[in-house]
């Protein structure tokens, strides 16, 4: 009875509580309406699933060359790369019939990776560019040239210094590949090279200073070194595109023509039309239409190049030189890395003087040279000159560091280097209309090195006697008259080349040397190496070249000199020897000759002098 009278207690309880209200919420209409303004997207399958064209070409990933150059433009530089090796591998099987159709969209988007941020990407890029520009040809690739100079400029003149390095390596393969294209648009690289070593003093002014790269890995002097050399490289292109464009001396040939005359014959040509040649217009260019007034602006801003190249390269050469020797003058050693920036300089002053004289000949002015040697010579004369001849400390393997400090290590002669300086000394003294005083004693120790070299000639030397010959060739040919002038005798150094033709074991400098006489012979202007007593004894060995199993075609030409201009020393030689000689003509081998006949006969007439008889 307890427990249902505490029920109805609690129950009353619960009915007096206040009671909150509660409204029921009705669904909104048309809730329950299904709606079917939905959005569909497209499923994208793996690329490995595509199906692709059975004449379409493909990479291993099955991706074609419009897909792969679409990915050249990925953010993610893993995407990137694995596009340029898959160029790279349907490049290496298909190149022709590739850029037959899509070089130019090639060029653009390879060339574009020469500025990615990433190294590797860089790197494997310029590996693609040398697929493509290897089997185009210059004419094919003309046209889209711009696109490779746009971005190697953006390369060379980029803020990050890795972009900037590795665009030497870009200018590299262009100059494997195409270097006439790369030397006709040289005015819009070569000042490139001065913002990568240097920087304007002011803004005013065209003065420069040299920069030293904080952030590079490369020391200033290496850096150098790889830009100085890539200017020598595209030097190299420029002076190679000129001297094919040099006129031929020789345009007349020997070769005779048979005209057959008969009654109709109205009148016979007395001269060759030599001269009349097929010539190619270029449409594309204007400015190539009238090639003096070209020339004239590339020659003045070269002029303009070189007036602020030639102190920087001085000065750059005087960061790395030893201490001047004010006592008596010994070979100077330098370091591993002097001996390298030396080479690159002087190469470097090799083609621009080269350069000059190629340009000069075709123009017949000598107003560049004598403005180069009224700037430049004292500057080299002090300080490369000086302290000439150079000689490079050789390091002694497996030395510990405190050894080599008490030891005196050899020393091996910089031959390239010493002998491009005496040819480029003796270019600058060629010259008789600047107001520069000649230096006799310079001269001498000159010709005194030259000397010693010719004599102590040896097999490893080969590599640095085109520079030896280049050398004697500006000197003899040259030179000669203005060191004569200043009482410098070259006696001893004609007398070394004719040693070096006779007794010397080196073949190749036998070879050389034999060429350079040759030219002396043939030049009527050289009386004071004609007046010399070792020429004579030169002229008098010569009809023994007749009796030998073979002879140059040059040899008969300047024996032919010999007889009309210095009879007098070889008459009696040739008159005792005259059989002889008639009879080796008939089987003597002649090198070089177009007309082996008119060779022979030349021979035999050599000695008209004796019985008057011309031989046809």
């Amino acid at each position: 009875m307890g427990k249902g009278h505490r029920h109805k207690k609690n129950l009353k309880s619960e009915k007096a509580k206040v009671k909150l209200k509660t409204k029921t919420k009705q669904l909104p209409k048309g809730l329950n309406v299904t709606d079917t303004s939905f959005k569909v997207k497209k499923i994208l399958l793996r690329e490995q699933l595509k199906t692709q064209n059975e004449d379409e070409l493909v990479s291993r990933r099955n991706l074609n060359i419009k897909e792969l150059m679409t990915r050249l433009q990925h953010y993610n530089s893993t995407v990137r790369q694995e596009a340029v090796r898959g160029l790279k591998e349907i490049l290496c099987q298909h190149s022709e019939k590739i850029l037959s159709s899509q070089l130019h969209s090639l060029l653009r988007s390879i060339s574009a990776l020469s500025l990615d941020k990433e190294k590797s990407v860089r790197r494997d890029s310029l590996k693609i560019l040398k697929l493509i520009l290897k089997p185009v040809s210059n004419d094919e690739l003309e046209p889209f040239f711009d696109i490779l100079i746009s971005y190697l400029s953006c390369a060379m003149t980029h803020i990050d210094p890795n972009i900037k390095e590795d665009s030497l390596s870009f200018l590299d393969v262009l100059a494997e590949n195409c270097g006439a294209l790369l030397a006709r648009n040289s005015p819009k690289v070569l000042p490139n090279f001065l913002d990568m070593i240097s920087k304007l003093q002011t803004d005013s002014k065209l003065e420069r200073t040299l920069t030293i790269s904080l952030s590079s890995k490369q020391t200033s002097i290496k850096w150098r070194i790889n830009v100085l050399s890539r200017l020598g490289t595209i030097l190299t292109s420029i002076v190679n595109v000129k001297r094919h464009q040099k006129p031929n001396d020789n345009d007349f040939s020997s070769a005779s023509n048979i005209i057959e005359v008969t009654e109709h014959t109205l009148h016979i040509p007395l001269f060759r039309k030599n001269y009349l040649k097929n010539c190619q217009f270029n449409y594309t260019k204007a400015q190539e239409l009238n090639p003096r007034t070209s020339n004239c602006s590339d020659l003045e801003e070269l002029q303009e190049f070189i007036k602020v190249l030639m102190p920087l390269m001085i000065e750059s050469w005087l960061e790395v030189a030893p201490k001047q020797n004010k006592v008596a003058q010994s070979n100077l050693v330098i370091t591993t890395e002097g001996s390298t920036l030396l080479s690159t300089i002087m190469k470097i002053m090799e083609l621009l003087i080269e350069y000059i004289d190629i340009v000069e000949s075709q123009w017949d002015v000598h107003t560049i040279s004598l403005w180069f040697v009224a700037n430049f010579r004292s500057m080299v004369d002090k300080n490369i000159i000086e302290n000439f001849p150079y000689c490079l400390t050789k390091p002694v393997a497996h030395l510990k560091k405190r050894q080599v400090d008490f030891m005196d290590l050899p020393n091996t002669k910089c031959l390239e280097q010493n002998i491009a300086i005496c040819h480029v000394y003796i270019w600058l003294s060629s010259f008789t209309d600047v107001h520069v005083p000649f230096s006799r004693d310079v001269s001498l120790r000159i010709l005194q090195y030259l000397n010693e070299r010719i004599e102590d000639w040896a097999s490893k030397d080969n590599s640095a006697l085109p520079h030896l010959t280049r050398c004697l060739k500006c000197l003899l040919l040259r030179a000669s008259k203005v060191w004569y002038h200043n009482k410098v005798d070259l006696g001893t150094t004609l007398q070394a080349l004719i040693n070096a033709v006779s007794i010397h074991s080196k073949k190749e400098l036998r070879s050389q040397m034999f060429s350079i006489l040759t030219k002396i012979v043939m030049d009527h202007d050289l009386t004071e190496l004609h007046s010399e007593p070792a020429f004579k004894e030169f002229i008098v060995s010569l009809p023994n070249l007749l009796l030998a199993r073979s002879i140059q075609e040059n040899s008969i030409k300047m024996l032919i000199r010999v007889v009309l201009q210095h009879r007098g020393w070889v008459e009696d030689i040739l008159r005792e020897k005259h059989e002889e000689i008639i009879q080796n003509a008939k089987r003597i081998d002649i090198i070089g000759s177009e007309d082996e006949n008119r060779s022979r006969l030349s021979i035999c007439n050599l000695f008209y002098f004796m019985d008057g008889q011309v031989y046809y």
